[in-house]
């Protein structure tokens, strides 16, 4: 098509075979009309009928049809690079990944809980004695809400992930609670650099969003695991049904700390397990109803430096390190009469077992935390502390898939003091065999509790009945 008419009919070249074919005959229709309105000389009569369309014009047009074959769909429109789909969240994914290595998925999570606690002592005292209340509770609240956006980017193996956290129990409402890019080389090793979970506990690394048997993590996981942190790691399975997962990160727990707040020495985490039989699956309920036993067993390891404050914050998922009664180990006093610690290795080991079989599901995790390389602003009258402790929990599905009951218990227990909780409840899972909508009703007594943290309800020092309630979406 001659560029003037092109200009002139207001034709592009963008649009497919049928924006082509339009333009073409389009513009030979306004080449046409302004023939016949040229006013008439002898030289050129007005013609009555239209000439035929330039012989180029025609060969132009084949042509155009010709070459968008290939980019036509059975309708005729252009095909796009992308589809659009529901895809572990919804997705953009590109039809070809090598040619178009770019994909994007947004999930969300949303657990909505009330939480009640009665209280059977007005205070404890911790081990720098102080005499700290203990308060009833009773609310409505969000303590874990999640936008996640992942995918591949630039390389069909590079992938991305930002999860932006929101809740209604912190004073930081909106903050970012994981962030990585990974490379996949290949099953046995897939490379992260960014910020998530240092993997010290098997209970840690599951997702809170997946059946726990309980409405959270336990009070022994809560006061014995890793946090978050920012680092490089690597996970894979190099051999058949073992895994691994180890990272090199800041910190035990380092979340909202800059960079001259950090020491200067690096947290050292790995966790392996094995699952002989069968697929394990997400959670420690049974949902998935296995015929045949399956079985895991791991073990997780993780030795770190820490210094500075370890007061009680509202960072993601942070979790501070306690002394077996609950006292935060910097607090003045904890050890011994205005001496505040300033610096401790901490080293924590975990040994995790747990089977599933037919709508049962029976698990345990057991802990061996040390501090050791005490170092303070005084004498101390110790070198170093030990505090042991874990979990056992058990549920059965008396609706296959649907409906759980299950029961725990969690103890702690060291030189300052011991704790534990006794306790049970339901799960209902509305999607029958899936994990994406479900119920969950759970009772515990607590005594003396050691751990704290704001997205499970524990407190540090409470005596009494915690009641939760919650409904956990995800899609």
């Amino acid at each position: 098509m001659p560029a003037e008419v092109r200009e002139r009919s207001g034709c592009s070249p963008v649009g497919g075979c049928l924006a082509i074919a339009a333009c073409l005959a389009l513009a030979a229709g306004t080449a046409s009309l302004a023939r016949a309105t040229e006013p008439a000389t002898a030289e050129s009569p007005v013609e009555a009928i239209p000439p035929p369309v330039p012989e180029e014009w025609e060969t132009e047009l084949s042509a155009a049809v010709s070459s968008c074959t290939s980019c036509a769909d059975s309708t005729g429109w252009p095909q796009s690079r992308f589809h659009v789909d529901y895809d572990n969240g919804f997705a953009i994914l590109p039809n070809d990944p090598d040619e178009t290595p770019y994909s994007l998925r947004i999930r969300n999570q949303n657990m909505f809980r009330y939480d009640g606690f009665s209280r059977a002592e007005p205070s404890w005292t911790d081990s720098a004695g102080n005499m700290i209340p203990i308060n009833n509770s009773n609310y409505f609240g969000i303590p874990r809400g999640r936008l996640i956006f992942s995918g591949n980017a630039l390389l069909p193996r590079l992938s991305y992930l930002l999860n932006i956290d929101y809740n209604s129990v912190t004073s930081q409402p909106i903050g970012f609670r994981a962030f990585w890019l990974s490379y996949r080389f290949s099953k046995a090793l897939e490379l992260y650099v960014g910020q998530s979970k240092v993997p010290g506990s098997r209970e840690w690394i599951e997702s809170a969003f997946a059946p726990l048997q309980s409405a959270d993590r336990t009070m022994a996981t809560t006061f014995f695991r890793p946090s978050l942190s920012q680092g490089m790691w690597i996970i894979g399975e190099p051999l058949d049904d073992f895994h691994y997962h180890a990272m090199v990160a800041n910190g035990f727990n380092t979340l909202n700390l800059q960079p001259e707040a950090l020491n200067n020495r690096f947290a050292w985490s790995a966790s392996a397990w094995w699952e002989p039989w069968e697929e394990f699956g997400r959670g420690y309920s049974d949902l998935q109803h296995h015929q045949e036993a399956a079985v895991r067993c791991g073990v997780s390891y993780t030795y770190a430096l820490g210094s500075g404050n370890q007061a009680a914050s509202d960072a993601v998922e942070n979790s501070p390190i306690r002394l077996s009664d609950g006292t935060i180990i910097t607090t003045p006093g904890a050890l011994a009469p205005g001496v505040t610690l300033l610096s401790y290795d901490i080293s924590l080991a975990a040994i995790d077992w747990a089977w599933k079989y037919r709508g049962f599901g029976l698990s345990s995790e057991l802990y061996f935390q040390d501090l050791l390389g005490l170092q303070a602003s005084g004498p101390l009258p110790i070198a170093a502390t030990s505090a042991f402790g874990g979990f056992i929990k058990g549920g059965y599905f008396i609706v296959p898939r649907e409906t759980e009951l299950y029961a725990r218990s969690s103890y702690v227990t060291g030189a300052y003091g011991s704790g534990y909780e006794l306790g049970g409840g339901l799960n209902q899972f509305f999607l029958p065999g899936k994990d994406n909508l479900f119920f969950t009703f759970d009772a515990a007594w607590l005594e003396n509790s050691p751990a704290g943290q704001n997205r499970t309800g524990f407190v540090a020092g409470q005596t009494g009945l915690l009641v939760r309630t919650q409904i956990v979406a995800v899609f």
